[in-house]
């Protein structure tokens, strides 16, 4: 049967110390958001910081729900399995914080953990809940080894490319709320600055070159267009990066979510006031537009004026210039 215990220490603190993974639980507190499980274990980069404290380095992912619901409630639950041996499982509930890599605290918790590329923060949880259960029903299985895809993808992005990625992904929550909104934005007031992120992003994406023309349009509408010789190269590829794509000539769905993230990411520079921001203002307008009507949504790229038009959206895209 289960316990409640003091401390982490003794045979306790031995299991959690050999555990290779463990699954963390968090929730907002609006009854209509979504509850969040993350399974986390990349060696050395978490462990028990005294006996009532846990903490792991989090690294920038796809998401930033965890980090969300700290900021929002800091209610949090963190669990380990045992997949092999003797049946265990062991759950701290407790309240966590977030210490994003800009604060000054970070670095002599991160100290204690593996470097890892593309740290965004530690998370420390004050454990207020100790608790074992049988394990029972969990199955045995062998451990194989790690994946080094994570470290090798934002070590290949570097410090300021990693910063890219989060703003463009982690800025809020599934629910909106604020998330891992922490990167500093000074290289996003100037002209200069908005080029320096318009060429680390463009180097992400293989083959990319700049299109002549394009627009985002909601069914077969063009929103703002993007005329041949325009200066408004940023946006273009921050769209192209949402949609995992090079900018040749072609017509591509472009799902809500996917529109959010790329008003999320081009948000920032709204920080540069040298220079107006019609596509950002254009795909908001557009986003509440199919909030009221519905529709679909499509990025209609133009590498060259010759190219053979790709769709009937294409078609009015080219008949503005």
């Amino acid at each position: 049967m289960g316990k409640v215990y003091a401390t982490v220490d003794g045979r306790l603190r031995s299991f959690v110390e050999r555990q290779h993974v463990f699954f963390v639980g968090t929730s907002p507190l609006a009854a209509e958001g979504h509850v969040n499980v993350s399974p986390r274990g990349i060696p050395g980069t978490f462990g028990l910081v005294d006996e009532r404290t846990f903490a792991w380095v989090d690294t920038s992912g796809s998401g930033s729900e965890t980090i969300a619901h700290l900021r929002e409630n800091g209610r949090i639950v963190v669990m380990f399995c045992a997949f092999d041996g003797a049946p265990n499982i062991v759950r701290f509930h407790g309240r966590g914080r977030v210490v994003s890599r800009y604060d000054e605290e970070y670095a002599d918790l991160a100290a204690r953990f593996e470097d890892v590329p593309g740290a965004r923060a530690v998370i420390v949880v004050d454990i207020e809940r100790i608790s074992d259960a049988c394990g029972y029903g969990v199955p045995l299985m062998d451990y194989v080894g790690e994946r080094d895809l994570l470290p090798r993808y934002f070590g290949r992005k570097g410090v300021e490319g990693s910063a890219d990625y989060r703003r463009r992904k982690n800025r809020t929550s599934i629910d909106g709320l604020p998330a891992f909104d922490f990167d500093p934005l000074d290289e996003w007031t100037t002209l200069a600055g908005l080029g320096r992120i318009r060429e680390r992003l463009a180097g992400q994406i293989d083959g990319w070159r700049a299109p002549y023309s394009w627009t985002v349009a909601l069914d077969g509408e063009p929103g703002h267009v993007n005329l041949p010789g325009g200066q408004h190269a940023l946006a273009a590829v921050v769209l192209a990066t949402v949609l995992k794509y090079d900018g040749a000539t072609a017509t591509l769905e472009l799902s809500r979510q996917q529109l959010d993230e790329a008003i999320t990411a081009l948000a920032p520079a709204s920080a540069c006031t040298e220079v107006e921001h019609p596509n950002l203002a254009s795909w908001r307008a557009l986003r509440t537009a199919h909030d009221e009507r519905g529709g679909a949504i499509t990025a209609v790229f133009v590498r060259d004026a010759t190219d053979p038009e790709s769709s009937a959206t294409d078609a009015a895209l080219r008949a503005r210039w």
